[in-house]
């Protein structure tokens, strides 16, 4: 637990003038100086990439040439996309697109496929997914596939339809405590695709988000938020400065870890259903719930071609839970680790972001559970429908006060 001779927000924003990011104070050691020899030598694919020319939209909007301030999500299921031009404060772009990339299968004849395509993105990968391979570039919110990222972000670039002689500025969410090559990997992956990239941990995007979206609360001043994805849940502690290493946790236990428990208990159910990973990210997305069921859930699944209506509940309730209790234990070490004269304001103001956070009822058990363990006088609020576009708001915010030198830079 921190003790209460702790550097205060007022002390180390005098110590840290030549360190700060949106005027918040950051650890020297969270700032590197761009260097493109010491680039070179930590990417050794890094040539590859840049051989690789970007292709100008021929889908998306034209707008005028100068710089293009891109907030990106890039999310495990889902990404979310928001641009600001620099002579604009109100977003000119937002888009969601699921975070899938589709490949022909081999063999597909000419003409199955629209315009004869090699790749396919997002919704219309999805809908054409009987004569693709699917590939989903991320897991647990990291690059597993290096290429399919790349053709993701260029889609995404295509989609902005950005002026050929526009500057692309981008900053990306990235999971909390993400590693060394993490961060790489993604640095490659937007390499000739955006001209300048920062990296900034999600939740930290998503308190800047929330506390331009709402006067209701200062997120950045002293609370603890939760993005629960679909790859990882992160958990950040934020109190007036940008958030040290001590202040983030990420845990590999999110909706992915929901949906195969939900498809292992089923498949114990009814061991003939053969039931698939996206069926029950269905099935959870339409009837999640935390607690003990009400009643029964039914969910029609394909049997052996045959439509047959399953009993759902204890599935449901296995996975919900075990998120419950996973968020739950990793809130109360960031709690213990805080400052304790911040508790008073802290407890009021923990905020529970991403797709986990709309099960039902799962802020109102969360906060019980908190308050049975003796953090008295706490409330879990939550980030509500606008959740899926915090972490970009917050990005390209951070992208249009950020400081020149900061660009290119990792930060977090």
């Amino acid at each position: 637990m921190r003790q209460s001779s702790t550097t205060s927000f007022e002390d180390s924003l005098a110590a840290s003038q030549e360190s700060s990011f949106l005027g918040y104070p950051v650890p020297q050691e969270l700032i590197s100086t761009a260097d493109t020899d010491q680039e070179a030598e930590l990417s050794p694919k890094r040539s590859e990439f840049e051989s690789t020319a970007s292709t100008p939209s021929k889908h998306g909007k034209s707008r005028p040439a100068g710089s293009l301030f891109i907030g990106l999500d890039l999310g495990t299921s889902r990404t979310c996309v928001q641009v600001v031009s620099k002579e604009n404060d109100s977003p000119d772009y937002v888009e969601e697109i699921p975070t899938v990339v589709g490949y022909p299968r081999e063999g597909i004849l000419p003409g199955v496929l629209p315009e004869n395509r090699t790749a396919f993105f997002g919704d219309e990968a999805l809908n054409h997914k009987l004569h693709l391979n699917l590939v989903y570039p991320l897991q647990s919110g990291a690059i597993t596939n290096l290429d399919a990222t790349r053709d993701f972000l260029g889609h995404v670039k295509e989609q902005i339809g950005a002026h050929e002689d526009a500057e692309l500025r981008a900053v990306i969410g990235i999971p909390s405590k993400a590693g060394e090559k993490a961060r790489e990997n993604l640095r490659l992956a937007a390499t000739r695709i955006f001209d300048r990239l920062i990296l900034i941990p999600e939740p930290f995007l998503a308190a800047l988000g929330s506390r331009h979206a709402t006067d209701n609360i200062d997120a950045i001043a002293n609370s603890l938020f939760v993005d629960i994805g679909a790859g990882s849940t992160d958990i950040c502690l934020i109190q007036g400065c940008y958030p040290s290493d001590e202040d983030q946790l990420s845990l590999n236990f999110a909706g992915d870890q929901v949906d195969e428990i939900i498809r292992e208990s089923i498949l114990t159910q009814y061991p003939d259903c053969g039931i698939s990973i996206p069926r029950c990210r269905d099935i959870k997305e339409r009837n999640s719930f935390v607690g003990e069921a009400h009643g029964p859930v039914s969910a029609p699944v394909m049997v052996r071609g045959k439509l047959k209506s399953l009993e759902v509940s204890e599935a449901i309730e296995r996975g919900c839970n075990e998120l419950l209790q996973n968020v739950f234990q990793g809130l109360e070490l960031l709690i213990e680790r805080a400052d304790p004269e911040s508790f008073p304001g802290l407890l009021q103001n923990i905020v529970i972001t991403g797709g986990g956070s709309r099960i039902p009822g799962f802020a109102s058990s969360l906060q019980s559970l908190l308050k049975e363990a003796g953090f008295d006088g706490c409330r879990v609020n939550e980030a509500g429908s606008s959740y899926k576009c915090l972490v970009s708001l917050g990005a390209s915010i951070a992208a249009q006060h950020a400081e020149e030198r900061q660009w290119q830079n990792l930060l977090g």
